[in-house]
C-alpha cells in the first residue's frame, strides 16, 4: 500500500478522482488516453512496460558505459515509455550547472536556434562520452516528448568536488545528494538517471591498488526506494580513449547470459537487473567524424 500511495503521489496529475487504490489503474488509464501520452511512440527495450508499471521506486538508475550510440538512445525510448505513466525527472551526469542549458532546449520548439544554444551551452568537446553526438539525439528525443505532452524535467547532478587521492565515497554521497533533492523538489515524479554503472552498482567498489575503496552513489539513496539497472550489450565499439589516442575501440560482448530487453535478475548481487542493449557502436564527440 506505501508504494500505490507514493505512485498516487507522482501521478497526482491524474486528479482526486484517482486518489484512491481501487480506482486508480482505470483513471491513470482514462488521463493518460485523455492527455494523448499513450499514443507515444515508444521504441523501448522489451520488457520496459512490465518494469515500469510492476515496480513503484522512485529512482531507476541506468548504468552504461560511456561513448556509445546505443545506450543514450535506449535510455531514451524507457523514459518515453515512464512518461506514459507521470512527469520523469531525467537525470544526466553531468556538472548541475548545465540543467539550466538542457531544461531550455527540451522545453523549446527544437529549432536550430535552440540547438545551437544548447550546443553551446552544453557541449564541451572531450572525448569522455558525455559530449558526444549519441547524447545530441538523445536531447532531441527528450525535446520531442515535451512538445507531445510528455513531463520531462531535466537534471545535471554531478559534484565540484575533487576525489583527489582519498577515498571516493564522499563524491558518491554528492552525486546521491543532488538527486534526492531533486526528487524533494519533484514528489511527483520518477527519477531516472544514466550514469556510469559502477555510480550504479549497490555494493561497495573494491580496493585497486593504491586506490581505496569507496560506496558507490546508489548505495547512498534511500533504501527500498532504488531500482539499479547494469547494461549489458554483444559487443562492438565505443568511443574511448587510449595509450594511442581516442576514437572507436573494441569492447567485448558484456550480454551473456541474459536476454535482450530490461529484466529484473538476482543473477548479479551488484545490481537489482540489467538493460541489454544489443551490439553497440562507437558515438564520436559532437563535431567529430570517424
Amino acid at each position: 500500500m506505501a508504494m500505490m500511495m507514493r505512485s498516487l503521489l507522482r501521478k497526482s496529475f491524474l486528479g482526486a478522482a484517482c486518489m484512491s487504490a481501487a480506482s486508480f489503474m482505470a483513471c491513470a488509464q482514462d488521463s493518460a488516453a485523455e492527455g494523448g501520452l499513450e499514443g507515444l511512440n515508444c521504441k523501448a527495450l522489451a520488457g520496459t512496460e512490465q518494469v515500469l508499471s510492476e515496480n513503484d521506486e522512485t529512482y531507476l538508475i541506468f548504468g552504461e558505459v560511456h561513448g556509445t550510440r546505443e545506450a543514450p538512445r535506449a535510455f531514451g525510448e524507457i523514459i518515453c515509455e515512464a512518461a506514459k505513466q507521470g512527469p520523469v525527472v531525467v537525470g544526466i551526469e553531468r556538472p548541475a550547472n548545465l540543467t539550466r542549458a538542457m531544461q531550455t532546449f527540451v522545453d523549446s520548439d527544437g529549432s536550430d536556434d535552440a540547438r545551437f544554444n544548447l550546443l553551446r551551452g552544453f557541449f564541451d568537446g572531450t572525448d569522455w562520452g558525455l559530449s558526444s553526438q549519441a547524447f545530441l539525439d538523445l536531447f532531441v528525443r527528450m525535446q520531442e516528448l515535451k512538445s507531445q505532452g510528455a513531463d520531462i524535467r531535466m537534471i545535471g547532478f554531478t559534484s565540484t568536488r575533487i576525489v583527489g587521492e582519498g577515498s571516493q565515497t564522499p563524491y558518491e554521497k554528492a552525486l546521491a545528494g543532488e538527486l534526492q533533492r531533486a526528487s524533494a523538489r519533484n514528489p511527483d515524479a520518477r527519477i531516472m538517471v544514466l550514469v556510469g554503472n559502477l555510480h550504479a552498482r549497490l555494493e561497495p567498489y573494491p580496493e585497486l591498488g593504491d586506490r581505496p575503496g569507496f560506496d558507490p552513489m546508489a548505495m547512498h539513496l534511500p533504501d527500498g526506494e532504488v531500482l539499479s539497472f547494469n547494461i549489458a550489450h554483444t559487443g562492438g565499439t565505443s568511443h574511448m580513449c587510449g595509450a594511442e589516442g581516442c576514437g572507436p575501440m573494441p569492447v567485448d560482448d558484456k550480454s551473456r547470459p541474459y536476454e535482450d530487453g530490461l529484466m529484473l535478475t538476482d543473477r548479479d548481487s551488484r545490481y537489482d537487473g540489467i538493460w541489454n542493449i544489443g551490439p553497440i557502436t562507437a558515438s564520436p564527440p559532437v563535431g567529430k567524424r570517424y
